[in-house]
């Protein structure tokens, strides 16, 4: 009988103990995340971010799958002096698709969603674009990259834009 009360408080101790690694490894990758939605606004369909911990993080990387939408703005690098300098000089250096975002302690950041080509306009409404967005944190790096994963289809983002530009939201 003592035998099994033994084994018994092994066992739940091993859960317990269990649970807090999980939580602690939850705790430390995924609580500071921040949050990544669509929004209609400026007659086109958005990014937003929004951070909602105390510390301020990094995106620095935004991959859409298939390539048919483009995130506008994402360097906060360039100034806006090089971003009109590259609208008027073809010549002018200037890498729109290098992303690198500062996203401060609880702030958002709203960024315009392009179609690429004609091809975004003629895919079918239920086509499922992903984007991947990598982000770190400044306060205590991890050894890894952390991604937030959204997925939309076609037809919504032509939806949020029309919806936009019929003053509706």
């Amino acid at each position: 009988m003592i035998e099994t009360a033994v084994e018994l408080v092994k066992f739940v101790g091993g859960l317990g103990g269990l649970a807090s690694a999980t939580f602690l490894v939850y705790d430390r990758v995924y609580r500071d995340q921040p949050s990544a939605l669509f929004v209609p606004k400026d007659y086109k369909a958005n990014l937003r971010f929004t951070k909602n911990a105390a510390e301020t993080i990094i995106i620095d990387e935004i991959i859409v799958r298939p390539p048919l939408l483009i995130v506008k703005r994402a360097n906060d690098l360039v100034t806006s002096n090089e971003e009109r300098q590259a609208l008027f000089y073809d010549g002018a250096r200037l890498n729109p698709e290098k992303v690198l975002i500062i996203l401060k302690p609880l702030k958002e950041r709203t960024f315009a969603l392009h179609g690429s080509s004609a091809e975004f306009e003629h895919t079918a409404d239920d086509q499922t674009i992903t984007l991947r967005c990598r982000w770190q944190n400044t306060r205590k790096p991890l050894p890894f990259k952390r991604y937030i994963r959204i997925k939309i289809t076609s037809g919504i983002i032509r939806t949020m834009r029309e919806a936009s530009l019929a003053n509706k939201v």
